[in-house]
Order: C-alpha cells, then sequence, then structure tokens
C-alpha cells in the first residue's frame, strides 16, 4: 500500500515538474524566463530522482516476477541488501 502511493506521488511529481520545466524553457525561448536558476535546478532534481524512483520500482517488479532480460547493477545491489533491523 505504501509503495503504491510512493509510486503514485512520484509519478504526480514527475508530472508536475516535467510541465513546469517545460513551461520555463518555452518561456526561456521566447526571451522571458519563468523560472530562476534555483527553483529551475530544483526541479530538475525532483525530476531525476521521482523518476529514478519509478524505474526503481518498476525494475524491482519485474525482477521479482522474472521478467529481467538486462540487469541493472545499481538496483541488483540495492535490492540484494540484508534488510537491517
Amino acid at each position: 500500500m505504501t509503495r503504491a502511493l510512493f509510486s503514485l506521488a512520484a509519478f504526480a511529481a514527475a508530472v508536475y515538474t516535467f510541465s513546469a520545466l517545460w513551461g520555463a524553457v518555452r518561456g526561456a525561448w521566447e526571451g522571458h524566463p519563468t523560472l530562476p536558476p534555483g527553483p529551475f535546478l530544483t526541479h530538475v532534481v525532483i525530476l531525476l530522482g521521482s523518476l529514478g524512483y519509478l524505474a526503481f520500482v518498476i525494475y524491482a517488479a519485474d525482477r521479482a516476477a522474472g521478467r529481467v532480460r538486462r540487469r541493472i547493477g545499481a538496483f541488483d545491489r540495492l535490492l540484494d541488501r540484508e534488510p537491517r533491523g
């Protein structure tokens, strides 16, 4: 249940930040930027982080179902860690 909520929140964050970044880039192309550099970079970090989380969750589900063709070493190391107790 919590993984589904986190995934939904990550997807919503990715959609929102992509929209904000696209508007900022479009505004910059037109000559009037809408986001200063600090918030722009914050949006980039949020977008990359949320997409990375979604990629990890999807990879973990596919790996558990046995549908992984190409292994991703960083994700495998995270999934193979012993839970701390």
